[in-house]
């Protein structure tokens, strides 16, 4: 069976002329309970930077844990606060920058931006910053005010994508759907996005079953069109 290498990534991306933006992810890195569970999240960081910096890719991007036991906000901010600033520390030494995703599903602990964004404003690092992803947005009912409070420079990686119109306590990844078929509000954030000057990328991001079984130029087509369509509408006012 033949192995690739991570080199073996870099080329194929140089032959493509295509340049990756971010890993995803390093999964559920807050809140453990023992310093071996801790140890394995650096681990991972390291692991995950190290390919980052191999194959010219800026951000990885890190994903909170869902709560294990009731805690209080304050408690879920300095813990991840802690192992962030760990894990800035690993990503400095490979040049990557590590983005915090919040998750807007009920279970997780850390579901608005709002919340995210105290926790990297605090942090203060360049190599710590945000994804703003319209799915966990919407689901976590964060403020368009909320955009409002954020440095456009702390944006790190921004996905866009469309929900359906289920109620939201109903809703799971597989019900993401192509931007501008949805409920989501995505002229009001374009437009609190414009309003703090945010000007750069935008990222589908999708989990849908039935979109995967389209045929890829197809469906890569498809996904562009309505990616442009979108954006040129959220962002008309630019």
């Amino acid at each position: 069976m033949e192995t690739n290498t991570v080199e073996d990534l870099n080329n194929l991306f140089e032959d493509s002329n295509v340049k990756p933006y971010a890993i995803n992810a390093i999964e559920f890195f807050n809140l453990k309970t023992t310093k071996e569970e801790e140890e394995k999240v650096f681990q991972e960081t390291e692991y995950w930077c190290k390919i980052a910096k191999t194959i010219g890719c800026p951000y990885v991007i890190a994903v909170p844990s869902e709560m294990n036991k009731e805690m209080k906000e304050s408690e879920i901010k300095r813990d991840t606060i802690e192992m962030l600033l760990q894990m800035s520390d690993i990503a400095s030494e490979y040049n990557v920058n590590l983005a915090l995703e919040f998750i807007g599903f009920n279970s997780f602990s850390i579901r608005n931006l709002s919340l995210a964004n105290e926790i990297v404003e605090e942090i203060n690092r360049d190599n710590i910053g945000l994804v703003i992803d319209t799915y966990h947005f919407y689901l976590g009912n964060s403020s368009l005010e909320s955009i409002e409070q954020v440095n456009k420079n702390n944006i790190f990686i921004f996905h866009i994508n469309d929900a359906e119109n289920l109620p939201k306590e109903n809703l799971i990844e597989a019900n993401r759907i192509f931007p501008g078929l949805g409920v989501i509000p995505l002229k009001q954030i374009g437009a609190a996005l414009h309003k703090i000057g945010y000007n750069k990328m935008a990222s589908l991001e999708l989990f849908r079953p039935e979109y995967w079984k389209m045929e890829k130029q197809h469906l890569a087509n498809t996904a562009l069109q309505h990616v442009k369509k979108t954006t040129d509408y959220m962002f008309s006012n630019m």
